[in-house]
């Protein structure tokens, strides 16, 4: 069994290392990681994964797509997303608005938080990690395939 760490962007990127996944940093200092048009998924996918919290100690992990949409599909965008929320687990969906020049857009969003103060070993983190990424692609391939949404 590994050795219980301290939670650590370290963590993070050995993850995305062991697994072969490119990332970038923000800004913020914050991973991101894009992958390419998924014709299953009809989008591309951005994932952020950040340490936030006054000791840097929740592991947050959030996925946009490139997809938009104008206010009149904002109601079956809420349906969706909450039709998912209720039949599934992980991640949790939501929308997003935007104005931008005086139009309004939104977007479907991913999101899971974990509290790790107390430490995880690397392989409970990067399983947690390979899970969401899975889930999000799960999610882009329903909402796309058996919701033609």
């Amino acid at each position: 069994m590994s050795e219980v760490k301290k939670f650590s962007y370290i963590m993070i990127e050995t993850c995305l290392r062991d697994h072969k996944i490119r990332f970038l940093r923000d800004e913020e200092n914050d991973i991101v990681v894009q992958f390419r048009y998924d014709p299953d998924c009809a989008c591309e996918l951005t994932f952020y994964l950040m340490a936030q919290g006054e000791k840097q100690e929740i592991y947050t992990l959030f996925c946009r797509s490139d997809r938009r949409f104008g206010t009149e599909e904002w109601e079956r965008a809420l349906v969706l997303s909450n039709t998912w929320n209720r039949e599934r687990r992980w991640p949790k969906s939501y929308l997003r608005s935007f104005g931008e020049n005086g139009a309004a857009y939104g977007e479907l969003c991913l999101e899971e938080h974990i509290d790790l103060e107390a430490g995880i070993h690397q392989e409970l983190l990067s399983s947690f990690t390979m899970n969401f990424f899975a889930s999000s692609f799960g999610f882009w391939r329903w909402l796309h395939q058996e919701q033609h949404f």
